[in-house]
C-alpha cells in the first residue's frame, strides 16, 4: 500500500487486515519507500495513491509497469474529479482506478476489498489476464428501457470475453450510478470509456454523456477509445450512431446489438457496420419496452436478425466468436 497520509495508511491497513482474503505485506509513504517495500515483500497486488511527495503516483506507475509489471489498484480521491488521471493510469496498465470512499460504509469497504482481490486473482490465474486482448469488440446501443435490458443480458456474456462498449441514453450523473451498480454485480470490470484507453478482455465500458462523443479505433495492439468533440448535428450524447460508425472500418471484428429505445439512433451506424462485415443483431419487438431503435435498424436492413432479449448474448457469441452454428 502506497499513500502519503499516515491516517489513510492506518485506515487502509486496518481494512485490508480485516479481510480474510487479504494480507498486508507492507506500506510506504513515497515512491522511494515503495521501491524498498516492493523489493523486500514481493506483493501480489499494489494500491497506489496519485498525490505523493517527490514522484507522483502516475509517474511511479509508469516506471513500475516498465520495470516490474504487477496488478495495481489506483486508489485516490483524484479519481473522483480528475478523469485525466484515470485515463493515464489505465493507459499505463493499472488494473483498476477507484476513488477513495468519501464515507467508509461497510458496503464501500467490501467493494474496495473485492476489487483488490480481483486484481490479484487476475494476475495469478491468467498471467496478467487483465491485459489480454482479442481483435473482437461488442458494441451495444440502447435508450428507453435499456437499463433493465442491460442488467439482464450483461451477466450472460463471458467474464473474460471481448470488451463491450455501450452507448446508453442517460444523463451523465445517472450513468455514473448505473456503472457503480453494474460493477458491483458483474464479473467484468465496468467503468466509463476513457479517452486513450486500450480496451482489454473482460471489460464493460459505457460512453460518457458530456460534451464529447465516444469513438473507437483499431491499432495493431487492440481497440482504443477516443473522445471527440460533439458535432453540432448530434442529437444524442452519447450517440449510438457515432459509436457504431466509428468502428465500421474494422467491421469484420465487430459485433453490434441494438436494444430497446425511442427514435432511430444507431440505425445508420449499424448499417455502416453491417456493410463492412460486422455481425448485427436487434432486440425483438415483443421484448422491447420501446420498439423504436431496433425497428429503425431493421427498416434499413442494418440488422441480420432480431432475437428476444435473453437470446442476444449467446447468439452474438455464435456469430462473432464461434461461427454461425445456431439455427
Amino acid at each position: 500500500m502506497i499513500d502519503d497520509s499516515k491516517v489513510m495508511r492506518r485506515w487502509l491497513g486496518s481494512m485490508i487486515s480485516g479481510d480474510p482474503r487479504l494480507e498486508l505485506a507492507g506500506t510506504a509513504a513515497s515512491a522511494e519507500e515503495a521501491r524498498q517495500v516492493i523489493k523486500s515483500t514481493n506483493p501480489d497486488v499494489l494500491t497506489l495513491d496519485v498525490e505523493m511527495p517527490g514522484m507522483d503516483g502516475i509517474e511511479f506507475l509508469s516506471h513500475l509497469m516498465r520495470l516490474r509489471p504487477m496488478p495495481v489498484v489506483m486508489l485516490s480521491s483524484q479519481m473522483r474529479h480528475n478523469t485525466e488521471h484515470a485515463r493515464r493510469a489505465r493507459a499505463l496498465g493499472a488494473a483498476v482506478c477507484l476513488a477513495k470512499p468519501s464515507i467508509p460504509t461497510p458496503e464501500a469497504l467490501a467493494r474496495l476489498c473485492d476489487k483488490i482481490v480481483a486484481a490479484a486473482r487476475q494476475d495469478a490465474d491468467a498471467d496478467h489476464a487483465s491485459c489480454a486482448t482479442s481483435d473482437k469488440v461488442i458494441l451495444i446501443g440502447a435508450s428507453t428501457g435499456g437499463v433493465t435490458a442491460l442488467e439482464s443480458i450483461l451477466p450472460l456474456f463471458p467474464a473474460n470475453g471481448p470488451p463491450i462498449v455501450i452507448a446508453q441514453h442517460m444523463p451523465h450523473a445517472f450513468l455514473g450510478r448505473f456503472i457503480e451498480r453494474l460493477d458491483r454485480n458483474l464479473d467484468q470490470s465496468v467503468d466509463f470509456a476513457a479517452d486513450g484507453e486500450r480496451l482489454t478482455d473482460g471489460q464493460v465500458r459505457l460512453a460518457a454523456a458530456r460534451d464529447t462523443q465516444t469513438v473507437l479505433t483499431w491499432h495493431s495492439d487492440g481497440w482504443h477509445v477516443q473522445a471527440i468533440r460533439r458535432g453540432r448535428s448530434d442529437v444524442f450524447c452519447p450517440s449510438v450512431d457515432v459509436l457504431f460508425g466509428s468502428a465500421a472500418p474494422w467491421g469484420a471484428q465487430v459485433g453490434a446489438i441494438i436494444l430497446t429505445g425511442l427514435g432511430n439512433d444507431g440505425a445508420k451506424g449499424m448499417l455502416m457496420l453491417r456493410r463492412n462485415g460486422a455481425k448485427t443483431l436487434g432486440q425483438s419487438e415483443r421484448t422491447c419496452a420501446v420498439y423504436g431503435m431496433p425497428a429503425a435498424a431493421l427498416a434499413l436492413d442494418a440488422t441480420e436478425e432480431e432475437r428476444d432479449l435473453m437470446e442476444l448474448p449467446s447468439r452474438m457469441a455464435d456469430l462473432l466468436l464461434l461461427g454461425d452454428t445456431v439455427t
